[in-house]
């Protein structure tokens, strides 16, 4: 079963009880340990804002997300691919980081993330200021660029020059032009 996503209900993490959040687990502890120790914090003092996602069914959060502010500078190739009908003379262009995702276990391979993603591109096309790409710095590891390549993220070119200065870089710089 897919899941959609007209199936999503989201609340800011200051809406959902910590017995709440402690059903929630993804597979990678890291992540698990964001949502349950920190995501409250970060959010208090304006770093980044967590969303908790719910399916119908089930009490336990189905996943959740985290974005932030960002910019990103675009070479002139990637400036060229936005096809602006017009000269910008910006060194960076207007973006929203997506900091974390995570879906839970028992829902993996479901459609979710997919669903997560289009939810999120919803969201930040319908906020009051301008954004003209989504950001993530994805872990580096085949099936989670396979994912995000799937929901249209290409990686940044600018991010491949620093990925050849590195030997192998815990996570690559993607961008999703929200106006393709």
């Amino acid at each position: 079963m897919a899941i959609e996503v007209t199936d999503l209900v989201i609340r800011h993490i200051r809406d959902v009880d910590d017995e709440t959040l402690k059903g929630f687990t993804c597979g990678r502890d890291q992540l698990d340990e964001f949502l349950l120790e920190d995501a409250r914090d970060y959010d208090a003092h304006g770093i980044t804002s967590t969303v908790v996602v719910f399916v119908p069914g089930r009490v336990e959060p189905a996943g959740y997300f985290s974005f932030s502010a960002d910019s990103v500078r675009l070479t002139e190739s990637e400036e060229f691919e936005l096809g602006l009908p017009f000269d910008a003379p910006i060194s960076y262009y207007p973006a929203v980081k997506l900091t974390k995702l995570a879906t839970a276990s028992v829902l993996q391979s479901q459609g979710l993330g997919e669903a997560i993603v289009e939810l999120i591109f919803g969201l930040v096309a319908d906020v009051p200021f301008a954004v003209r790409v989504l950001t993530v710095d994805a872990v580096n590891q085949p099936k989670v660029l396979a994912f995000y390549e799937r929901v249209g993220f290409v990686e940044s070119l600018a991010g491949r020059r620093e990925k050849k200065d590195q030997r192998a870089p815990a996570t690559v710089l993607m961008v999703r032009d929200l106006y393709l």
